[in-house]
Parts: structure tokens; sequence; C-alpha cells
């Protein structure tokens, strides 16, 4: 029976092989959810009805309204005459339904005969009308909106001798809160201040969070429409939905647009910054084989409507830290809406462990936490032919740089070298169990690494920047993060030394890398260096699964300014010898702390921490950072690891290099390691696309060594069997993005599936990158690009 299956089998591979050439060439191309599709259809512009709004104030670009019965703020775009409004703008049925009773001719009727809206209850009208919802827990989840059918009052009032601000001071009487928002009317767009004096009441030890508008760019809904033969509501039919998308900074970026799903879906909920171990329902976590979700790395998303017509950004300035960006897809909650929204948390339910065995109870904090929000919302128009950011994510893209550089947390620079650089990072060495205790396993020395760099160079790849992992004594798994003892088999702290400047000298920028958040009893005492959960135990993280041969498996968090410490402490030992340092660990995570008095480190202070470490380390080195937080952008010299496309979302519908195109310009930015599954054509591409440079983690010995080590995930570094894909790679990505340095991003769109046009401009000089995913040449404003290629076309320069 084998025998014969195993001769079908064989037979059934002959036959595909012998297929012919011509059905691989006609295979036609395919877009998945890692493509950018062209743009969304046009979306209608019609003049709005705003009789039932009071103006509130004018701006050279733009007009603001108020509507006092539903907490709606519409926005006027005199650039193109569209309208935005805060809220869904919809009536309660019985409101509405009791007006048109009563109105006493078929003309007032019809007047007054608003649509009815069939897919939400009065809770979510009153939550889709406001301007901010309190989510709070008494038993269950609840909703409140500021323009709640009954229990809530506000009142929009301008604040003295300061034109265009306003407050709003919304009343939970149920709830017994009391919420203020100071609300500022910009140029062309708003922003929105909730101090955390500004929350007050009994209520707030129940408040978990505070959404804001919504319902603002909402896309969808069914309502009932007045009928003046019958004189009364017929069927409910599909309401008018703007065509767009909500952008959110999943990964790199993801699209999610409007569409009317035929099944429900979960909410896209990207916590900005990572959750807060300390704050998690339970003290203790694991780690799994599963795909991880990416983390928000910026406080920003953005919605748009049509084809580059009407969009909007909108970017938290204050409490980013404790922000989520909330997509919900149409069908989520069973409502027939599309709509994004900010989140911000004020308390969390947790299980309180009392006793050794882990009994415990659910419960909530104290207190809420302390902070202060704001919030801006910026509006686009058109295309970005007039000078202004484009109606797009790209305008939202370009938008949020220019208030960043404005901010001073990033900075435009130009590249050293008219060629890309390349990164190679090395793994030198890792501790295994061994029949005495633990054994480090070196597969790299520093010799090793001088003599696989000149390979590197003599292959015709020159600008190099790389980091070694495992220096120290004990490696990452049993080293205190800040000690600076060198294993005497990879070489002495001269030896390191020495490489270091000879390759200095030959073009290169080498780095010590350390990961300094993930520690273990092993290496140091928990006592004033471990993070404690919110129930006053120390964090667990559990790595068993994930690496069952390792010789440790239970870490926990160092406490941010701990972390930090060390940082300053390896700083200030490297910076003789070396003029980078390569930091991961405390880039990317951000715990607060507790103890038995409350919090005893808070976010804001963990990250003025670590702030305040990277600066001064930056004043002596250039960093290196491993997929930081925005809050560390201001320090970074090259930014590692960045992640190219989202979480893959079944609701995604597109990929984006949002974070890409804000960061280009600021910093040298480098993809995943190609030699970790980023090294097919496509991958390559995206790579090109994505202005991203390749970079690979490299060792002498096999990595197969190090298979019962922490480092076991690193199943394919060997130096040999990538001696040639690393030039190939390298020449590949440098022909096409060589062309561009120094330029300015501008644009990216899709006239066609499967071909990426990206527009960059510098001192008046236009350049276009065109990339084409498909296996078809294709072509574009008289350039023809090859089958799965990607072209640098300059604009001749104006005399």
């Amino acid at each position: 029976m084998y025998t014969a299956a195993k001769r079908i089998l064989t037979l059934l591979l002959c036959a595909l092989c012998c297929l012919p050439a011509a059905a691989a060439r006609e295979e036609a191309f395919v877009p998945t959810v890692r493509h950018t599709k062209p743009a969304p259809p046009q979306v209608h512009i019609t003049e709005q009805d705003l009789s039932a709004y009071t103006l509130l104030y004018e701006t050279s670009d733009a007009e603001y309204y108020w509507r006092e019965d539903r907490d709606i703020i519409a926005v006027l775009d005199k650039a193109n005459g569209y309208v935005w409004k805060t809220g869904a703008d919809i009536g309660f049925p019985k409101q509405v339904q009791s007006r048109v009773k009563e109105a006493e001719s078929a003309e007032e009727k019809l007047r007054l005969a608003e649509p009815l809206e069939k897919s939400m209850n009065s809770t979510y009208i009153g939550v889709a009308n406001s301007l901010i919802t309190a989510e709070y827990r008494d038993g269950k989840t609840f909703y409140a909106g500021s323009a709640a059918e009954k229990g809530v009052d506000s009142l929009l009032s301008a604040i003295p001798g300061e034109p265009g601000r306003f407050l709003l001071s919304v009343d939970f009487l149920e709830l017994q809160l009391r919420v203020e928002v100071e609300v500022a009317c910009l140029k062309k767009g708003l922003r929105y201040d909730i101090k955390a004096d500004g929350i007050s009441g009994p209520g707030k030890s129940k408040l978990t969070a505070i959404w804001i508008t919504p319902f603002l760019g909402a896309s969808g809904g069914e309502a009932a429409y007045f009928d003046p033969d019958t004189g009364d509501y017929g069927e409910p039919r599909p309401k008018y939905a703007p065509p767009g998308y909500a952008m959110v900074p999943d990964g790199s970026g993801a699209l999610i647009r409007f569409q009317d799903n035929q099944v429900p879906f979960v909410e896209y909920v990207g916590d900005v910054y990572g959750q807060d171990p300390a704050i998690r329902t339970y003290y203790a976590s694991a780690a799994s084989d599963a795909v991880p979700l990416r983390n928000p790395l910026m406080p920003v998303f953005g919605i748009a409507h049509g084809d580059r017509q009407a969009a909007f950004v909108a970017y938290a300035e204050e409490g980013a830290e404790y922000m989520s960006v909330v997509m919900r897809p149409e069908e989520n909650l069973r409502l027939k809406y599309n709509f994004c929204y900010p989140r911000f948390e004020y308390n969390v339910e947790y299980y309180k462990v009392y006793n050794r065995k882990g009994s415990g109870y659910f419960t909530m904090t104290d207190e809420a936490f302390r902070y202060d929000v704001r919030m801006v919302y910026l509006f686009l128009h058109g295309d970005g032919s007039d000078g202004s950011p484009a109606a797009d994510y790209t305008g939202m893209a370009q938008a949020y740089r220019r208030h960043l550089i404005e901010e001073g947390v990033l900075r435009e620079a130009q590249p050293a070298s008219p060629d890309i650089p390349v990164r190679l990072d090395f793994i030198l060495s890792d501790m295994k169990k061994s029949i005495l205790g633990y054994e480090q396993v070196v597969v790299t020395s520093a010799r090793q690494v001088g003599e696989i760099l000149q390979q590197v160079r003599d292959s015709g790849v020159s600008n190099i920047t790389g980091s070694l992992t495992g220096w120290q004594a004990g490696a990452e798994t049993l080293a205190r993060p800040d000690s600076f003892r060198f294993h005497r088999a990879i070489g002495s702290e001269g030896e390191i030394a020495r490489l270091f400047r000879e390759q200095a000298a030959q073009g290169a920028t080498l780095s010590l890398a350390r990961e300094y958040t993930l520690l273990n009893s092993r290496m140091t005492s928990y006592t004033n260096v471990a993070a404690k959960h919110i129930n006053t135990w120390y964090l667990l993280h559990d790595k068993s699964w994930v690496f069952p041969s390792a010789p440790i498996s239970e870490f926990s968090y160092a406490r941010p300014d701990v972390a930090a410490s060390w940082v300053r402490e390896i700083a200030r030992r490297a910076a003789p010898f070396s003029t980078a340092l390569t930091v991961s660990g405390i880039t990317g995570t951000l715990t607060s702390s507790y103890d038995r008095n409350g919090v005893s480190l808070t976010l804001p202070d963990g990250i003025r921490a670590v702030q305040d470490a990277l600066s001064q380390a930056g004043q002596q080195l250039e960093l290196d950072l491993v997929a930081p937080n925005l809050y560390l952008w201001q320090t970074a010299h090259r930014f590692l690891n960045a992640p190219v496309g989202g979480s893959r979302h079944v609701f995604e519908t597109d990929e984006v290099p949002f974070l890409q195109m804000v960061l280009c310009g600021s910093m040298e930015v480098y993809g995943p390691y190609c030699n970790f599954s980023f090294y097919t054509r496509e991958d390559v591409l995206r790579m090109i696309d994505y202005h991203l440079y390749p970079a690979f983690i490299l060792s002498y010995g096999p990595s197969h060594l190090l298979a019962d080590t922490l480092s076991g995930d690193l199943y394919s570094t060997q130096y040999e069997q990538y001696r040639q894909l690393i030039p190939e790679i390298y020449s590949q990505v440098n022909a096409v993005l060589r062309g561009v340095g120094g330029y300015k991003w501008v644009s990216r769109f899709v006239p066609q599936a499967g071909l990426v046009v990206n527009r960059y401009e510098k001192d008046g000089q236009k350049a276009l990158i065109l990339v084409n995913y498909t296996p078809s040449a294709l072509s574009f404003e008289g350039q023809t690009v090859g089958p799965q290629s990607a072209l640098c076309v300059k604009e001749a320069p104006r005399p």
C-alpha cells in the first residue's frame, strides 16, 4: 500500500513539473491584503443643510457649526465644500415620530420627518451623535454618550477672551460623573483637551474609558424614510455610504475599506505602544508560537472619503500611552456602520491574587489613571497639487510628519553616502544547559566578524552598519544588562575595541547590542529591579512553550527607570571605542509598576526615564533602536526591524507604508532580517516600495548549535548560506533607491492592480519609483517596467 501511494505521488509531481511554461506565464496577478489596491470611488459632494446648526467660528479655510441638541460640530471645508460632522446626526425615533405626529400640515410633517435609524438602539444613537462617550463598569460594561436621550446634560460655552475656543461640560447624571472638554477650532481642524482635573465625581471610580467623536467620518447606516403619499415610514433601506477607508497604525499601516460585510467581525483594537504588562488582567503571561499582533508605534489614525477628495488625520499629543485606536467594521456590534475612534483608558479590571495558591477575585483599581488628553484632528482636501497634504493616507503621513518635525520629534537629514546602507548583525553566543550548570555556546568570534565583513566588502558592498549580540560573559540569557565582561572565546575588550576601530577605518559602523527589558532571577535579584503587577506580584513571562530546551524559561520585566540606568552604563563603557549603540526591549515595551501603596512608577514616569537615558547616550553615540515607539524617535539614528504590513486581520484590505513615509528623510530605516523569510522577489520589491534598507543576522558557525538556547529561533544564520544572497539583494535594492537619496517621498498611489507609483522630490526635481508586483510588463506615463521589477525614473532638470 505504501509503495503504491508513493508511486502515485511521484507521478503527480512529475505531471506538475511537466506543465508547459506558458501556463506559468499566463498566471494572473491576484492582489492580497499585502498589496495596496487602487483608490476607492469618488464620493458625492453635495451641499449640506446646516439650518439646525449655529455658526461657532470661522477661519480662512473652514467654518465651524454647532448643533446643541446633539452635541455635534459640523466643519465646512472651504476648499471643496465638504462637511465633516463629529456625530452621525441621527434623531431619536420616538422624538422624531412624536414631532411628525404633532405636525398639522403635510408640508410640516415632511420637513420634520427625519429618517429613522434601524441599526441602532437609543443608547447607541446617543453614542453616535456624541462628542465624547463614557465607557464604565457596573457589573458589566455600559456606554453613555454626551448626547444621550436621557440621564446626561451637556453645555457648550465660549471661553472668554479666547476666540475659537470653547468648553463642553458634560454631566453624566446616573453615573455621577462630570467631564469637561476644551474644544479649539484650528485653521482647518479641531483640538480636544481633557485635563485630569476635568474629570470629577463619585462615578470616576467606575469610568473605564472615554471615546472622542467615535462617528466622525463614519460610513454606512440603514434607515426608514417618510413617504408623504402614505403619511408613514416605509421599509428600511441603506443610506448613502461614502466610499473610503480607515487608516490604522497596525504595523507599517493598514487600510480597512468601507464595505457591506455579510458576517459580523470583531473590532480592530490597536494598543498604542503596546499593552502595559502591569495592568493586564493577570500578572502572568506566556510566549506562544502564534503570529503576534503588531502594536501601533505611533498614536495616529485617519479616515478618507473618496479618491483624494476629503480626509482627516487624527493624532494624540498627550495621553498617547493610555490610548487605543479602535476601528469597528460594518456589522460589528450588529451596526451597519464603519467607524473609527480613539479610546483613552482610565481603569481596568484585573485578577487580584491574595495567596500563594493563586486564589483571587476580579476587581478594578481604587483610583483612575491620572493624565491629560490632547487629540488633534486635521482635515485634508484634494490631490495635493496645491501644495497641501493630499486627502489620502499619503497626505495623512505628510501632515503627521510635518507636525513631528515642528515638535522636534523628527528632523530632516541627508544620507552620508550615495549608496544605501546594509545592516549586518551578528549573533555571537548564548547559553544552554550543561551537566554542571550552564555552557556558553559561541558561534562567532570577534575575529570571525572581521573576516565576514571583509568578504562582504570584497563582494561590492561597502556601506555597512551592524551590531554584536551575545557579546557578554553569560550572553543575553544570564548576563545582567549592564555587565561589561566579555567572553574569552569571543574576544577580550581590547580585541572588540580593535575590531570596531578597524571597521570604522573602512567605513563600517559596529555597535554592541543588548535587550534591556526581560530579566530572570539567575541574572539579577528582582528587588527594586523588576516591575510589579497591579496586584503587587512580580510580572511573570513564561517562554517554556516556545523554548522547551532553554536553560531559563521564567522571566520578568525590568522597571523602565532601572533599564534606563543600564543603558547609560553600557553607553559610558562603549563610548571610548564605539560610535554607536544598539538598544532593544525598552524601545518597544512600556510598563508601569505597583506596590502596596498603589502605583510606584507610572507610564509617563517610565517614558521620561528612558527618554533621558537615551538622550544622554545619544550625545556620545549614534543610537540604533529596534522598532522604537514614537517617544524615542528624537534620539534614534537608525530604525531597526521596521514592520512591513500589519497583523492581517481578516477585515484589513490593504497594507501601506504609512510608518515609512513618516520616517523617510529623518533616519535610516531597515526592514526585517532578509534571512528569515524576507528574501523572495516580492519581498525585495516591497523593500524598494517601502523604502527600506536590507538587513541580515549572521553567524560564523552553524545556527543549529544554538537550538537549545533562547536564540533557538534564529534557525538560519550561517554566513556561508548567505554569502551570495547579501550582495544580490543589496544590489537590487540599491540600484533603485540610490536614485532618490536625499529626496522627499511626497506621494504613493496605485494606478492599476499590482503597479505602485512612488513620487519623490528634491530641489524642484522629481523622480518616480515604479514597482510592478505582477508577472506581466506594465506601463505608466510612457515608462514600461518589467514583470516583478522596479524602476527609478527621474524628470529631466529644468533649465
